[in-house]
């Protein structure tokens, strides 16, 4: 690791390359809070009052016109009519974001109201998962300067650490699922029962889980390269990111019981403290810091800071589910048996589906590597960057999953029938923009991750393959997202799990393994099945059948 640290493999100097990714990385902080503090600003003001909870009524209250004016609308699930709703809606203050936008009168058919509630539930989780994925750039921008190999190898062992961790995800689905449920039901002193469940199954999980797979990581890596220098980055990284597997799990659950309860400010916000430790951290322990006497460590030490930030998020998730969800019996209600299988009922299926989807990128990887070190590098930033384009779909798409579980709580059906078809529209609009940048510029952005010439010559057709197609991703992520949240998992994953490994894989690994055809047959292959994905997951939305889910 040491010497495969020390030099890039263009031959720079480390301690130089050092002293550039500092500046980099300041210039890199400054760009982050630039982007986020848009977002903070427009959802900080309401972040205060949205977790009280008031009494039913049919008509606007004091209470709820001040809620109106501080744009907090979380007492919406309390108010059965919906002439009241609308009028509520219509007295909020239009978003500033919209406004510079110059959006005031809707969009896409959209009225203005039903915009500023999806973006006022959306923008804090889009712009908590945007700082995340600038940051897994920056981690590819300073693991690019130590070398090809260096990102091959963090690319394949950052794989097999979500496969660790993918059940664990699965439960913060059930979590918002059950608690935004309850909060419809006008039942806010018990919305945190589900997310004390969910605490306890990632404890008792995921400990054995991150035991198994740091002692399985030196057996398990070499079976999906045979790059020595690979294999000797790729295995102590790999072994510090698992320490962090029952810490994700937590992590995981807190977001969507934030979501749930319509609090997703303090998620944004937790996640941001997470990145200034991990940034800060990994930068320090990969290039070293002499003055402090840090020695540089290469590639383990964004492995050691990763895994540091994600347990700093552990512990401010606790530290406001102590302040701010008290009341609504977090450590404190114990959960029933019942609420313990009705959780495990609708995580079970998600947690499978992340763990074969892991699985399957994880065999990606391997088919990637019958090509070579070159493509597997390449790979490992198409992923990256097309995760930078999606996963704000993902804020989106839960955003469409916690309106639409509160509709259903309330009883009001067609509202939360609704909700996912005008979020798709607002998120495919949003992101066919966005995806012009890659289909315009794919080797100004490859450049930024990748030294190696061939690599990035090898990943501009795929890139622009994935900007093409990202609006077909928004559809495919709000509608897969909105199933979860009204607890129709099982089906979410017979989709995930049949066009990815009854379809993408096999006709993956036999065009590249044994017909010979390159990255341009699989990225494009790839981006195909993300398409059949949305179509299916927009069917099973409009056949209804999810009405009839029952969560207790």
């Amino acid at each position: 690791v040491g010497k495969a640290g020390g030099f890039s493999a263009e031959g720079e100097d480390h301690e130089k390359g050092g002293d550039e990714m500092w500046a980099v990385a300041r210039g890199m902080c400054l760009r982050i809070g630039r982007v986020v503090h848009a977002v903070v600003a427009a959802s900080s003001s309401s972040s205060a009052s949205s977790s009280s909870s008031s009494s039913p009524s049919l008509s606007p209250s004091l209470e709820e016109e001040e809620a109106a004016a501080s744009g907090d609308v979380s007492y919406l699930e309390h108010t059965d009519d919906r002439q009241a709703v609308a009028t509520l809606l219509s007295s909020a203050p239009r978003s500033s974001v919209l406004r510079l936008l110059g959006i005031t009168n809707g969009l896409l058919g959209v009225s203005q109201d039903r915009v500023e509630t999806v973006m006022h539930q959306a923008l804090p989780v889009m712009g908590g998962m945007v700082s995340q994925n600038v940051l897994n750039l920056a981690d590819s921008v300073m693991v690019g300067r130590l070398g090809t190999a260096c990102v091959a190898s963090v690319g394949i062992a950052s794989t097999l650490n979500f496969q660790c961790q993918a059940a664990l995800q699965g439960i913060s689905s059930g979590v918002q699922a059950m608690s935004a449920r309850r909060i419809g039901e006008n039942r806010p002193d018990v919305a945190a029962v589900p997310l004390n469940a969910a605490l306890l199954m990632c404890v008792v999980l995921g400990v054995p889980m991150a035991v198994a797979g740091f002692l399985a990581a030196p057996s398990i890596v070499p079976r999906l390269t045979s790059d020595p220098v690979v294999i000797a980055c790729a295995i102590p990284y790999l072994q510090a990111r698992l320490c962090a597997v029952p810490a994700v799990g937590i992590n995981f659950a807190f977001r969507g019981f934030w979501n749930a309860v319509q609090r997703p400010q303090i998620y944004m916000h937790t996640l941001l403290a997470m990145h200034a430790v991990n940034i800060s951290l990994s930068l320090t322990l990969i290039f070293g810091l002499p003055a402090l006497g840090v020695p540089a460590m290469g590639v383990v030490g964004a492995g050691i800071g990763t895994a540091v930030s994600v347990w700093v998020g552990t512990a401010l998730y606790l530290r406001m589910g102590f302040t701010e969800a008290k009341s609504m019996g977090f450590a404190s209600a114990a959960p029933t048996r019942e609420d313990l299988r009705t959780l495990a009922k609708q995580a079970v299926p998600t947690s499978i589906t992340n763990l074969l989807f892991a699985t399957g990128m994880t065999a990606l990887y391997w088919i990637v590597g019958h090509l070579g070190t070159l493509e597997v590098a390449a790979v490992n930033v198409l992923i990256n960057l097309m995760l930078t384009l999606v996963l704000p779909c993902m804020g989106m798409g839960l955003a469409a999953g916690a309106l639409s579980g509160r509709a259903l709580g309330r009883g009001d059906v067609a509202d939360a029938t609704q909700w996912p078809w005008d979020v798709a529209k607002l998120t495919a609009a949003m992101m066919f923009g966005v995806g012009l940048i890659a289909v315009a510029f794919p080797e100004k952005l490859l450049g930024c991750f990748l030294t190696n010439q061939d690599a990035i010559n090898m990943a501009v057709m795929p890139l622009r393959f994935t900007g093409i197609t990202v609006a077909g991703d928004a559809l495919s992520v709000t509608m897969q997202n909105a199933l979860l949240g009204v607890g129709d998992s099982r089906r979410v994953a017979a989709v995930s799990i049949g066009t990815q490994w009854f379809l993408f894989l096999p006709m993956a690994y036999v065009g590249v393994a044994k017909m010979g055809l390159d990255l341009n047959f699989l990225w494009g292959l790839y981006v195909l099945q993300r398409i059949l994905q949305a179509v299916l997951f927009a069917r099973l939305w409009h056949q209804g059948k999810w009405k009839q889910i029952k969560l207790s």
